[in-house]
């Protein structure tokens, strides 16, 4: 259980009113008159990705986050101007198991993504 104190709440909310991935920067653009800093939206940030309730990717050597409220592992198409995501279901497992058997390692977690230009974004 989370202790959702008044500024969590507040990053929080920036994460339900985004329709797209976004960095701690922009939560501190949205939260700027909040009297808020950008270490405890980095620290409200690790709690919510400790809880599972965000996700997390790299691109252009920033990270940005996104809400998870699905608890389902995916993988993502990401649109490299506009950000938009399309969720990928994963059908890694087959390939993870015998990974595992072939080099006598367990595999805990896998990321990937796909990044490319949406149908808006490829005119």
């Amino acid at each position: 259980m989370i202790r959702m104190t008044t500024k969590r709440k507040k990053v929080y909310s920036v994460f339900e009113n985004s329709n797209k991935p976004i960095n701690a920067e922009n939560i501190l653009d949205v939260l700027g008159d909040e009297n808020i800093n950008l270490s405890t939206i980095y620290r409200a940030i690790e709690c919510f990705i400790n809880n599972d309730l965000l996700l997390s990717f790299h691109f252009n050597n920033k990270t940005y986050y996104i809400l998870d409220n699905e608890g389902n592992h995916y993988h993502y198409f990401i649109c490299t101007n506009c950000l938009f995501m399309k969720k990928i279901n994963c059908n890694m497992n087959p390939i993870i198991k015998k990974l595992e058997d072939e080099n006598n390692f367990l595999i805990t977690n896998h990321e990937m993504n796909v990044y490319g230009l949406c149908n808006s974004c490829n005119i």
